[in-house]
C-alpha cells in the first residue's frame, strides 16, 4: 500500500463516492443524501483538490482517501479520512495522516484539526491516539485539534 496525490477525473469522482460514505456513515443515509447531492460533492471534490490536497491510499486500487486544507490563521485542516471498511485497521489511516500532516507543515500549518460528528467513535480515537483532543462542540459536532510543536510530538 502506498500513499499519493489524486490524479484525474476518474478517481477525483471516486472521491466524491467515498465522501457521500463518509457521510452517510455519520449522519446516516436520509440525511447525508438530503443534505449533499453528488453533483454538489463532486463540485466539492473539485474545490477542495484546488484549495489544498486529495491524497490516496492504493493497494491495488483505491482504498482510502484524504482531504486537507489550510484555512486562515495558519490552521491546517482535515476535511475528509475515508479507507473502505475491508482495508480498515491495517495502517491505511494512519499512512494518510502522515501524509496530509506533512502536506499541511509544508504548507505552514501552527493547529492542526478536523471536524466531525460527536457520535463518530473511530475517528475520534484515531485522532486521539495521534494527539489530537477534542477543542469544542458545536451541537452534534466536535472539533479536534492538535498543535505539532508540542512536547508529545
Amino acid at each position: 500500500m502506498h500513499v499519493r496525490p489524486l490524479r484525474g477525473t476518474d478517481e477525483l469522482e471516486l472521491v466524491a463516492e467515498r465522501m457521500r460514505a463518509t457521510l452517510v456513515e455519520v449522519l446516516g443515509q436520509q440525511r447525508a443524501v438530503d443534505l449533499y447531492s453528488m453533483d454538489w460533492l463532486r463540485n466539492r471534490s473539485r474545490e477542495l483538490r484546488d484549495e489544498g490536497a486529495i491524497f490516496v491510499a492504493v493497494d491495488g486500487a483505491v482504498v482510502g482517501h484524504t482531504i486537507v486544507r489550510m484555512e486562515p490563521d495558519a490552521l491546517g485542516l482535515f476535511s475528509t479520512t475515508w479507507v473502505q471498511p475491508e482495508h480498515r485497521r491495517k495502517g491505511v489511516a494512519e499512512a494518510l495522516l502522515d501524509r496530509g500532516e506533512r502536506w499541511l507543515l509544508d504548507n505552514g500549518a501552527r493547529l492542526l484539526a478536523t471536524n466531525t460528528s460527536a457520535t463518530n467513535s473511530p475517528l475520534i480515537a484515531l485522532y486521539e491516539r495521534r494527539g489530537y483532543a477534542i477543542a469544542f462542540r458545536d451541537g452534534d459536532m466536535v472539533q479536534l485539534r492538535r498543535d505539532p510543536r508540542s512536547a508529545a510530538d
